[in-house]
């Protein structure tokens, strides 16, 4: 959506119409009294005389004759040109809306439709806000759906985000059928639920999780006793705002596109490993270092997603390298992120070839004991 193309609106339509109404009210008034008491008719005649006058029809029966009744009657006339211009406009305003409205109905039923691999985001709040853009960093598509106008309408008039092609935001109740069937739910990466009732959140889940059964479904839970009840109903994943946030439920939703590859810590091999992961299309979200005798590894969160992050991750990670590559036994693993399931097995291809990957997806124990062996053989040399 170009911010540039975008029409300018009335924002109070009500006060435009009532604005409009008061116009032709006081046209009239000045039209009747002025015919009374200048042009010197009775009622009936008046309000004939301001009528015809407004509609600027003048048949020519009843005519001005003195100065200040041809200055009445002259403006009498200007103003009914005025209230016939406007109402006009309001005509082709409302008709150009209609057609506007239609047309943007239909490009965002068929956008709706042929929408795939996305993700599905409930509710556009604090949290929500966080997962959106943390996906939006990631190229992912997303729809948006909010059973608040003015958000929505805050939405299309201020967020920078909605200049993005890959993004959709729809008015409505995710928890009526009828906007659940635009959801697209069978051809969506996931759902993510951040509205903060956890009645509605538990609604949702058990109407999407009956319409399609496979899909990948991450929701909040405002307080934790709710926690279970999510679960039962068939969310996948359940966040708990008290003791986490946004960044979190992103990283919840895109599970299914998420693993751990374990691999060799040496300064030379860093940027190739890097680059292979790039190229595939997927994204660094941390680095952990594994340190012999400490099962918890040290973690850092590095988000790489571009050739510009990798330059400025370089820098940093070379300069500590060294000291890392003795201290973890010479293993790191590093948690990425990839738009599908083929991006993520070509990552794990490739650097099997490059005899680089160690493990995909090992526990803290196996790589606790696979570093005391390798730092047992390192003090041995």
């Amino acid at each position: 959506m170009n911010k540039n193309n975008k029409k300018l609106k009335i924002k109070h339509p009500a006060r435009s119409t009532l604005f409009g109404i008061a116009f032709i009210v006081i046209i009239f008034v000045y039209g009747i009294l002025g015919s009374i008491y200048i042009m010197h008719l009775n009622l009936e005649d008046a309000l004939y005389f301001t009528i015809i006058t407004i509609a600027t029809v003048g048949y020519g029966d009843i005519t001005p004759v003195t100065v200040l009744q041809k200055i009445f009657v002259t403006i009498l006339a200007f103003d009914g040109i005025g209230i016939i211009a406007y109402i006009f406009s309001v005509i082709i305003d409302n008709f150009s809306e209609r057609i506007e409205k239609s047309r943007s109905g239909l490009a965002m039923r068929k956008k709706l439709e042929n929408m795939k691999n996305h993700y599905i985001v409930c509710g556009y709040g604090r949290v929500g806000s966080v997962v959106i853009k943390e996906l939006l960093k990631r190229d992912q598509k997303i729809i948006i759906v909010d059973n608040n106008k003015e958000i929505i309408e805050n939405l299309k008039e201020h967020e920078s985000i909605l200049d993005n092609d890959n993004v959709l935001v729809l008015y409505g109740d995710a928890t009526n059928q009828e906007t659940m069937d635009k959801f697209n739910i069978e051809n969506a990466y996931g759902l993510i639920l951040t509205t903060g009732s956890d009645v509605n959140n538990v609604f949702i889940v058990l109407s999407l999780r009956d319409k399609a059964p496979d899909a990948w479904i991450i929701s909040r839970a405002s307080k934790k006793e709710n926690i279970q009840r999510l679960y039962n109903a068939g969310a996948n994943k359940v966040i708990s705002p008290e003791t986490s946030g946004g960044l979190d439920l992103f990283l919840a939703a895109i599970e299914p596109y998420l693993i751990r590859i374990t691999d060799i810590n040496k300064k030379e091999f860093i940027e190739e490993e890097i680059k292979i992961i790039l190229k595939n299309g997927c994204n660094i979200e941390s680095v952990e270092y594994h340190l012999p005798g400490i099962k918890k590894p040290f973690k850092r969160e590095v988000s790489i997603k571009t050739e510009e992050d990798l330059k400025e991750q370089l820098k940093e990670r070379l300069n500590s390298q060294e000291s890392f590559e003795v201290l973890s036994s010479g293993t790191h693993s590093q948690l990425i992120s990839g738009p599908n399931k083929q991006c993520i097995n070509n990552v794990i291809k490739e650097l099997k070839e490059k005899n680089l990957l160690i493990g995909v997806d090992m526990s803290d124990d196996e790589l606790f004991k696979l570093n005391k062996e390798n730092f047992k053989e390192i003090i041995e040399k």
